[in-house]
């Protein structure tokens, strides 16, 4: 007699399926030709026991035990040569291991206590919600929920560079749909992370991803002022088309699930007082995020002059230096860090 872990073994949806026939000798798994569907997305289908046996099946009845406990009593009936039953496992989403029993007649011949073990898995692909205050850097961790119970979250931390910080594979106990789920992550200081890529799973292995963007800059060519001027020149438009395809892809990703605002920096040269310059480059700052408002960029956007507090190329004072008359593009969840470039956090909103 050949194992019934034989009959079911590359049958899709069959998992971790045992069979012991205590009873008769002359039953066997292929005289009932059992399969499973074990795992199934709770939207689009029902766990199924599958029976097409080889000879005429009669009363086929099975009484299981699941795993937390509660008994189960599955009706099958007859079923003639040949014929396929598909019987649902009544079971809502959750994961449960099954202790079954088996009785009745297959040939004429009577059975009882043909014992199968096996998992079902009924879950469904869960939607990850995110606010804006649930990535904090400053402790090292992400706050999540989820619209189903709670499997596993992984997350990939990579620094403004590109490079890995760390990655994180965090396991929850079914936790209710809702439920804040907390995962961290170590980082040294003086990294700063860039963005993130996260998957949540449900118990039964559905999962979700999303990948969002924490802080970064976003590549451009610098936007030239005319000295002492903040208008931004028809000639210069091109050079803001290509980072506000960037700006909208990034916001593409998280859109209703986590707040990514847009930062701009504005910068000046030497020439003139300290005090005039951060007003200056304020209203550079407000020009190129109220060119980017009007174009489309559907976020929070704050602006900031940083005068000539943080030139891009040193000089002495009373220098004209164009490459210092830029400004700066930030995607961040929370304001920049003062370290990188941006001496104060004195950002005002404009949209």
């Amino acid at each position: 007699m050949s194992s019934f872990k034989q009959v079911v073994a590359g049958l899709a949806g069959a998992a971790s399926v045992l069979w012991a026939p205590v009873a008769l000798a002359q039953v066997s798994g292929e005289d009932l030709g059992f399969s499973l569907i074990s795992k199934v997305r709770a939207s689009q289908g029902k766990p199924m026991l599958i029976f097409k046996p080889s000879v005429a099946v009669a009363g086929l009845q099975a009484s299981c035990k699941r795993s937390d406990g509660q008994q189960v009593s599955i009706a099958v009936g007859s079923i003639r040569p040949g014929q396929e039953k598909r019987v649902e496992v009544p079971q809502g989403k959750g994961v449960f291991k099954y202790q079954c029993a088996l009785a009745g007649k297959a040939g004429g011949v009577a059975f009882k206590d043909f014992l199968l073990e096996f998992e079902v898995l009924v879950g469904d692909v869960p939607k990850i919600q995110m606010g804006a205050d649930d990535v904090d850097e400053a402790k090292r961790q992400l706050t999540l929920r989820l619209t189903e119970p709670a499997g596993k979250v992984e997350v990939d931390i990579l620094g403004d560079d590109g490079r890995i910080i760390d990655n994180v594979s965090q396991k929850f106990a079914g936790e209710a749909p809702g439920t804040p789920l907390v995962v961290k992550w170590n980082q040294k200081d003086g990294e700063v992370m860039g963005r993130f890529a996260l998957r949540a799973y449900d118990p039964a292995g559905y999962f979700n991803g999303l990948e969002s963007v924490t802080f970064v800059d976003i590549p451009h060519a610098d936007v030239v002022f005319e000295s002492g001027k903040w208008e931004v020149l028809p000639s210069e438009e091109p050079k803001l088309e290509a980072p506000m395809g960037r700006i909208q892809e990034e916001l593409k990703k998280v859109q209703g699930v986590l707040q990514v605002n847009l930062y701009i920096g504005g910068y000046t040269d030497t020439v003139g007082k300290e005090e005039d310059n951060d007003a200056l480059s304020h209203k550079r700052a407000i020009s190129i995020a109220n060119w980017f408002s009007k174009r489309g960029i559907q976020t929070t956007i704050l602006a900031q002059g940083f005068g000539e507090r943080a030139l891009k190329v040193p000089t002495p004072d009373s220098t004209d230096e164009i490459r210092n008359r830029r400004a700066s593009y930030v995607l961040a969840t929370q304001p920049p860090p003062a370290s990188r470039g941006f001496p104060s956090k004195n950002w005002h909103r404009v949209k």
